[in-house]
C-alpha cells in the first residue's frame, strides 16, 4: 500500500490529531509545491514519520516517472516534424532526382 493510501485510512480511522495533521500539511505542501517546515518531522511519532518518507519516496518517484514522459513527449513532437517531412517529399520527386543523377549513355 502506498503511502498515500496509508494516510487516507489513518484519516478515516481518526488516528491522532496532532501526528495526522502534520502528515496532512506535508501531503498538501508536496502536492501543491508549498514549502514545509521539516522540523514537524521531529515530532512526530516513528509509525507516522515513516509514513511520510514514503510519501517523500513516492512523490520523489512519481516526479521522475513524470519527468521521463515528459521527456519522450518532448522528443516525440521532434521526431514527429521529421517524419512528416519525409512522408510529405512526393514519390514522383524521387524518381526523377534519381533519373537525373544516372549517367546518359
Amino acid at each position: 500500500m502506498n503511502a498515500a493510501k496509508k494516510i487516507r485510512r489513518f484519516i478515516e480511522e481518526g488516528h491522532d490529531p496532532q501526528q495526522m495533521q502534520v502528515l496532512k500539511e506535508l501531503a498538501t505542501a508536496l502536492e501543491m509545491g508549498r514549502s514545509f517546515d521539516l522540523s514537524l518531522l521531529y515530532d512526530i511519532d516513528m509509525r507516522y514519520f515513516d509514513v511520510a518518507i514514503d510519501l517523500l519516496k513516492d512523490w520523489r518517484f512519481d516526479h521522475h516517472i513524470a519527468s521521463r514522459s515528459k521527456l519522450l513527449e518532448q522528443l516525440l513532437t521532434e521526431i514527429a516534424p521529421e517524419k512528416q517531412a519525409k512522408a510529405s517529399e512526393s514519390p514522383a520527386d524521387k524518381p526523377a532526382a534519381s533519373k537525373a543523377a544516372k549517367p546518359k549513355k
